[in-house]
C-alpha cells in the first residue's frame, strides 16, 4: 500500500513537472505583472525583464525600440495592454495604424506622477510626440506607484517639487487611505503568477467558471448580488470596482483634489513644449461605457442610483480633464464614443467587449483606443506643422 501510494506521488510529481515545462515552452503562461517589479525611484517600479515580452528597461515592448522610437505611448494596464497579447495593446495597434515607432511606458498602476518623469525622459530622449493615456478612474489617487514615489524621495521628485510648486507629491504618506495599507501581494497572487499550471487554470478555466456562475445567478437580489446589472444585452460590472473608481475619482477627496492640481501644473509644463509635442487621451473606464451606452439608448433610469452617483463622479472629473487641455493648448481627444460603438457592436453580434469579472477590454476596446489615439496623432502633427516642426 505504502509502495503505491510512493509510486503515484512519484508519477503525479512528475506528471506535474512535465505538464509546468511544457506551459512554459509553448504558451505565455505563467502571466501576470502584479508580483513581476523592480523599484525605480523616478517612475515608482518598471517590470521585471524576465517576463515575457518585457525589454530590459522593464516595458511592454521589442527589444532595441527603446533606442529608437518617435512616440511615447504613456499610461497605466490600459496601455499595457491586460487581456490581450503585446501586438494588441493600443500602442502598438497604433504603430501599426500610424507607421510611427511607438515606445509602449505602459505598466498596471502607473499614474499621473510617473507620467510626468516618462514625459520629461521621453522628450530628453527626443520623441517627437508623447500621448499621455489619462484613465480618470484610479489615476488622480494616491495610491501604487505614487505611493513609491512618495517614499523614495529621489532628487529628480524632489526638484520637481520645487520647480513646479507641486502639493500632493511628499505629504505624509501614511496619512493618504491607499499608501497606509499593506501593499504587498497575496500568497494566491504570488503562485498564480509564478507557477504555469495554476496561472493556465486561473486564467483558462477558473475565470471561465465564475463567468458562467455569474450569468446563472447574478440577476437575483439586486441588493445582494455583487454586480449591477443592465438590460438589453448590455454587460454587468463588478460593484466594488465601480464604488472604487467612484471614491478615486471624487474630486471632493482632498486625496484626488491634491492630485489633480498637480496634474494642472504638469498640463503647464507639458505646455511648455513646442506645440504637439505632448497630448492626452483619455481612456473611459468599463462602467463609464456602460453609463455612456445606456444614455444613448435612454436607458439610465434602469441602472442603480448607486451605480450613476459612482460613474458621475468619474464624468466631473473628465471634465476637469477636458478643460485642463483645452486651459493650456493641449491637444485631446476621448476614446470613449469609438470605445461605446464597439461595445454596441459586440452587444449585436453577441459578443463580449470585457470579461465578466474584469474592467479590460478584448482586442475591439485596445483597437477602439488606438483609433482615438490616431486622431489625435494626426492633431498633434498639424499643430508640429504649424509650428514649424
Amino acid at each position: 500500500m505504502l509502495k503505491n501510494m510512493m509510486l503515484l506521488l512519484i508519477s503525479l510529481t512528475v506528471a506535474l513537472g512535465v505538464g509546468e515545462a511544457m506551459l512554459r515552452m509553448f504558451t505565455p503562461f505563467p502571466i501576470g505583472t502584479r508580483t513581476h517589479k523592480s523599484i525605480d525611484e523616478k517612475y515608482g517600479y518598471r517590470l521585471d525583464p524576465a517576463l515575457g515580452d518585457v525589454d530590459k528597461d522593464g516595458f511592454r515592448d521589442p527589444s532595441g525600440l527603446s533606442h529608437d522610437f518617435q512616440v511615447a505611448a504613456v499610461g497605466d494596464s490600459m496601455t499595457y495592454g491586460n487581456n490581450v497579447d503585446s501586438a494588441h495593446s493600443w500602442p502598438a495597434a497604433f504603430a501599426a495604424m500610424t507607421g510611427e515607432r511607438t515606445y509602449n511606458f505602459g505598466v498596471g498602476s502607473y499614474g499621473i506622477y510617473t507620467y510626468h518623469a516618462i514625459v520629461h525622459d521621453a522628450l530628453a530622449a527626443g520623441a517627437k510626440g508623447n500621448i499621455v493615456a489619462v484613465f480618470p478612474a484610479n489615476d488622480f489617487a494616491v495610491v501604487f506607484s505614487a505611493c513609491d514615489i512618495m517614499k523614495a524621495r529621489s532628487d529628480f521628485w524632489l526638484s520637481e517639487q520645487k520647480r513646479l510648486h507641486l502639493k500632493a507629491l511628499f505629504g505624509d504618506a501614511r496619512g493618504y487611505s491607499m499608501c497606509g495599507e499593506e501593499q504587498s501581494e497575496s500568497l494566491k497572487t504570488k503562485l498564480v503568477e509564478n507557477v504555469a499550471i495554476l496561472s493556465a487554470y486561473h486564467h483558462e478555466i477558473a475565470e471561465r467558471l465564475k463567468s458562467l456562475y455569474a450569468q446563472l445567478f447574478k440577476q437575483g437580489d439586486g441588493e445582494t448580488s455583487e454586480y449591477y446589472t443592465f438590460p438589453d444585452g448590455c454587460p454587468s460590472v463588478l460593484k466594488r470596482y465601480v464604488d472604487d473608481h467612484g471614491r478615486m475619482a471624487d474630486l471632493a477627496s482632498p486625496e484626488t483634489a491634491a492630485m489633480f492640481g498637480d496634474f494642472q501644473r504638469f498640463a503647464a509644463d507639458w505646455a511648455q513644449q513646442r506645440p504637439g509635442r505632448v497630448g492626452i487621451l483619455l481612456i473611459p473606464s468599463k462602467e463609464r461605457v456602460i453609463f455612456e451606452w445606456l444614455r444613448r439608448h435612454d436607458r439610465l433610469a434602469s441602472a442603480a442610483p448607486e451605480f450613476v452617483l459612482s460613474v458621475e463622479r468619474q464624468v466631473a472629473l473628465e471634465d476637469k480633464i477636458r478643460q485642463t487641455a483645452e486651459e493650456f493648448g493641449l491637444p485631446y481627444h476621448s476614446a470613449l464614443a469609438a470605445t461605446t460603438d464597439a461595445l454596441q457592436e459586440a452587444i449585436l453580434a453577441g459578443h463580449r467587449l470585457y470579461p465578466e469579472r474584469d474592467g479590460h477590454p478584448f482586442e475591439a476596446g485596445y483597437s477602439a483606443f488606438a483609433r482615438t489615439a490616431s486622431l489625435l496623432w494626426d492633431e498633434m502633427t498639424v499643430r508640429a506643422a504649424q509650428a514649424g516642426d
